[in-house]
């Protein structure tokens, strides 16, 4: 009996594994690109828009041109060229910036926050840190909106780029669609940034506020070491 069941046992798993291969060994959409800013000047694609498409934002933040600096990048979408050409030119790192900063110091309050109900201890602290979180979620949400409006001073525009990329169907042949995408690449230096984001978390909190001693040592912590996680 022991030996059947061991025998159903390894054939299930096959069947498991069968089944994921085929879920993930699907047809794949084919993508050629029909062209892009540089093909009538005869212009190869610049290496941050390769890195970017390929990899994300963090490898084009690796690049030793933008070793001091922060990456801002903007991306757009459409099927009309003018469109996404004229959404460049408008292009403002301001929004991008902002939606950045949300992100990364909403996520490092509620770390904070949690860490420091569960550091009380006893057998309440993960409710403890739940309560906690919710208390705050409030006034954490009023300090980031706070930071997220300040006009933040730096920014330079780097360079754009548009392509016109033509997806196939993997299930229909010669059916496809066609797209255009926009792309503009600002810079701004850590040290100037991690300064203004300093000043603009410290004058964001009230002395009397519960999170006062939180967000004092986050405005040092990112003069010291930066937005490490900027673009994760």
């Amino acid at each position: 009996m022991k030996k059947i069941k061991k025998t159903i046992i390894v054939l299930l798993a096959i069947v498991v594994s069968i089944a994921l291969f085929s879920c993930n060994s699907g047809p794949k959409a084919r993508i050629i690109e029909l062209e892009n800013k540089g093909t009538s000047m005869g212009v190869s694609t610049p290496e941050w828009i390769k890195l970017y498409t390929e990899y994300g934002i963090s490898r084009v933040q690796s690049l030793n041109d933008f070793k001091d600096k922060y990456c801002v990048i903007g991306e757009e979408s459409g099927v009309n060229r003018q469109f996404v050409v004229a959404w460049a030119d408008n292009f403002s790192a301001q929004q991008r910036i902002g939606a950045m900063l949300r992100t990364n110091i909403a996520s490092e309050y509620q770390a904070r926050v949690q860490g420091a109900a569960q550091s009380q201890g006893g057998a309440s602290s993960t409710a403890a840190a739940g309560a906690s979180s919710g208390e705050f979620n409030q006034e954490i949400d009023s300090i980031i909106s706070s930071i997220i409006n300040v006009s933040y001073s730096g920014a330079v525009r780097e360079a754009d780029w548009w392509s016109l990329r033509r997806r196939y169907d993997p299930d229909l042949e010669d059916t496809y669609s066609d797209e255009y995408t926009a792309y503009v690449l600002y810079s701004i230096p850590k040290g100037e940034f991690n300064r203004q984001v300093a000043m603009a978390l410290e004058t964001a909190v009230s002395a009397d506020s519960a999170l006062y001693d939180i967000t004092i040592d986050m405005a040092r912590q990112i003069l010291q070491n930066g937005l490490n996680d900027w673009g994760n």
